[in-house]
């Protein structure tokens, strides 16, 4: 049995904010990743191995500060 379903969501103001900013900083630190994986194999280097905070990966200063992520 296949099973399928179709939404749509519609955030308010509040909410696109909160959005915009988690997937804001989801996408930084996605291309800090790659660009360490492509620098690592131009190297012919292993993968650093670094964890960044969120206030380091947020340009905007808008991140909370206690929150660390693999990197």
């Amino acid at each position: 049995m296949q099973l399928r379903y179709s939404f749509r969501l519609y955030p308010d103001t509040g909410q696109q904010t909160a959005l915009a900013k988690a997937l804001g900083c989801a996408r930084v630190v996605f291309h800090d990743a790659v660009r360490a994986r492509e620098d690592a194999r131009k190297s012919r280097s292993a993968l650093p191995q670094r964890r960044r905070a969120v206030e380091e990966v947020d340009h905007r200063g808008e991140a909370d500060g206690g929150t660390v992520l693999a990197g």
